[in-house]
Parts: C-alpha cells; structure tokens; sequence
C-alpha cells in the first residue's frame, strides 16, 4: 500500500467513525480538515519538526535558566501536541469539535509563536528557527478546517 492509499484508508476509518457519531446523536459541530492528505502529511511532519526542534532547545534552555515566556511557549507545546495525538487516537484528528480543534492545532502553533519569539529574545537561533517552523507550516493546517462535516476529502 503506498502512502497515498494509506492516508485515504485512515481519513475513511475517521469518517466512518464520525458517522457512527452522528447517528448516536454525539457529532456536534464538527470542523473538517480540507486540505488533501498529502500536503496535509508534509505540513504536518514541517510542524512536527518545528515543535520536536522548539521543545528540545528550549527544554535545555531553561535548565541554564527560568523564562516564563519560554516556559509558557513549551506547555502549550506540550498540551497541544497531547491534544493532538489523542485526538489521532480516536480518530477524530481530521473532523474535530471547535474546542478540539483550537486545543490541538491552535494551541500548538499559538505556542510556536511565542516560542519564536521568545528564542529571538533570549538569542537562540534553535529555540527561534524551531517555533517559527512550527508556526509557519502548522497555520495552513490550522487554517484548512472549515465548519461542518464533509465526507470524501481527497
């Protein structure tokens, strides 16, 4: 199976797992990721990158030292990245509720700006070349969900 047919096969797997919602009456108001699964992999993989790069330089960061920005930056990492690989979990990563949707991506890439930022501040190319990574390609994936449910997304 190549990855194409692969990622196809897991976005089918989640539709039907929201169906399964809808007809328990459990879906709410679901935004659905609209981008095509490719790009969505590679934006996704450019993401993780990021945040991996951000997480671990700004972890040995703050054993020379306490920043709260930097700090702040690294547990919204740490929450929205868990958000996120739960939600992949059971299987609603590509159709998510607002609240889902804002606690993984968002708060992810929200966390990547502020990381960005607060590297640039404390001089750390790693900590700032990481968070803006993780911001610049985590937005489009964030920007891709649109309201309601759609079915078939290539």
């Amino acid at each position: 199976m190549n990855i194409k047919e692969t990622l196809h096969a897991k976005r089918l797997k989640t539709e039907a797992h929201i169906r399964a919602l809808e007809a328990a009456g459990t879906a709410g108001k679901r935004y659905t990721a609209t981008m095509p699964d490719i790009p969505f992999l590679v934006l996704g993989l450019l993401c993780d990158v990021g945040w991996l790069m951000h997480l671990i330089a700004g972890g040995a960061r703050l054993f020379r030292g306490f920043d709260p920005l930097l700090c702040l930056s690294l547990i919204g990492v740490i929450v929205g990245v868990g958000m996120t690989i739960y939600l992949n979990r059971i299987q609603e990563k590509e159709i998510a509720l607002r609240y889902q949707k804002n606690l993984s991506f968002g708060l992810t890439i929200a966390s990547g700006l502020v990381g960005g930022v607060a590297g640039i501040l404390l001089g750390s190319p790693w900590i700032a070349i990481g968070g803006f990574l993780n911001f610049v390609t985590g937005l489009p994936l964030y920007l891709s969900f649109k309201p309601g449910i759609r079915y078939g997304v290539q």
